[in-house]
């Protein structure tokens, strides 16, 4: 049995700082992010937004993809990556403030989900399942080349819903799918079969998987069915937090985030009212941190957390994204 405790002395209080309204009642906002120079957002309009990091004033507009943005992520401090289900990611270079991607690798499938390893050397990308082809795949590129390395096509059997590339070993990903499958991989040779160390089935599809750990030891994963649990890389179960919206005020998960300088593991909630709870993850304990309100009216579908400087970005089904700093506590 999971316990839910309080403990609002772990994290400060979060105060809303800005509430940027993307002006549509129909637009979502999918992912949010933030560099040293700009925060960033992407939309259900196919595009993604800078806004000044400092200032939070629009400071442009990346056109590019004609389909949904599945995926948006930094790389470093530089590059920006996205992937849609136009077949293609692109590399965005920050600091040049080009209008177009410096980098597209191209696919004949709609992308899903993606990641870059940690040397720079690789992107991994997952698709949606096509009715007409009945399966979904990974696609592997050499970033140095913009080349196709090597796909992957039985690893899962459904949408591919999430990848992460591990911190440290450029050779290792987690992927996760519809399928209720989240596979361990430690990619050598492109042997699907050799090259896989451990697939945890959960039972229902999967939304999000990822590592955490003070070495990237561990992994997460949260369903679409709000449920979450902790697993080793070799597919042990550590933790099963069960149903998740069994807990007053938690109507889905948005997120897992891992506080590397304090090898903390937090989760994040939110209700159907745009409510987003904090819980610090225990063994069989989750603890009530802090709870950010006031700031959206809607299902709230992501989240970023700068843990050095206590600040938060947020989006949501509201056509919002909002900002939020932790203050000392009196």
């Amino acid at each position: 049995m999971v316990s839910i405790q309080d403990n609002t002395g772990l994290l400060p209080p979060f105060q809303l700082t800005a509430n940027i309204s993307f002006g549509f009642e129909d637009q979502y906002v999918f992912d949010v992010t933030a560099n040293s120079q700009y925060v960033i957002a992407s939309a259900s309009d196919h595009l993604v937004r800078l806004y000044d990091a400092a200032t939070l004033q629009p400071v442009q507009s990346l056109p590019f993809h004609d389909r949904r943005i599945s995926k948006m992520k930094l790389y470093s401090d530089q590059y920006l990556f996205t992937a849609s289900e136009d077949g293609k990611l692109a590399r965005w270079d920050l600091r040049a403030q080009a209008t177009a991607p410096v980098q597209v690798f191209q696919y004949n499938r709609p992308l899903s989900a993606f990641d870059v390893n940690c040397n720079d050397t690789m992107a991994v990308a997952g698709t949606l399942n096509e009715d007409v082809i009945q399966t979904s795949e990974l696609a592997f590129f050499d970033t140095r080349a913009s080349t196709l390395l090597h796909k992957f096509e039985e690893s899962h059997g459904d949408d591919v819903t999430d990848i992460q590339c591990h911190p440290s070993i450029p050779s290792q990903l987690i992927s996760c799918s519809t399928d209720g499958l989240v596979n361990s991989y430690d990619v050598k040779d492109f042997d699907e079969e050799e090259d896989m160390l451990a697939v945890v089935n959960s039972g229902s599809s999967v939304s999000k998987a990822g590592y955490f750990g003070p070495d990237a030891n561990y992994m997460f994963y949260l369903t679409h069915l709000e449920t979450f649990a902790l697993y080793t890389l070799e597919g042990d179960l550590v933790c099963d937090y069960g149903q998740l919206k069994q807990i007053p005020g938690v109507d889905y998960a948005i997120d897992c985030l891992f506080d590397q300088s304090t090898s903390r593991l937090y989760l994040a909630t939110g209700d159907n009212n745009g409510t987003v709870t904090l819980f610090h993850v225990n063994i069989n304990e989750l603890q009530r941190c802090q709870v950010l309100s006031g700031g959206h009216t809607d299902v709230v579908r992501s989240i970023y957390w700068n843990h050095a400087s206590q600040s938060i970005l947020t989006g949501g089904e509201d056509g919002h994204m909002c900002a939020w700093q932790g203050v000392a506590h009196a």
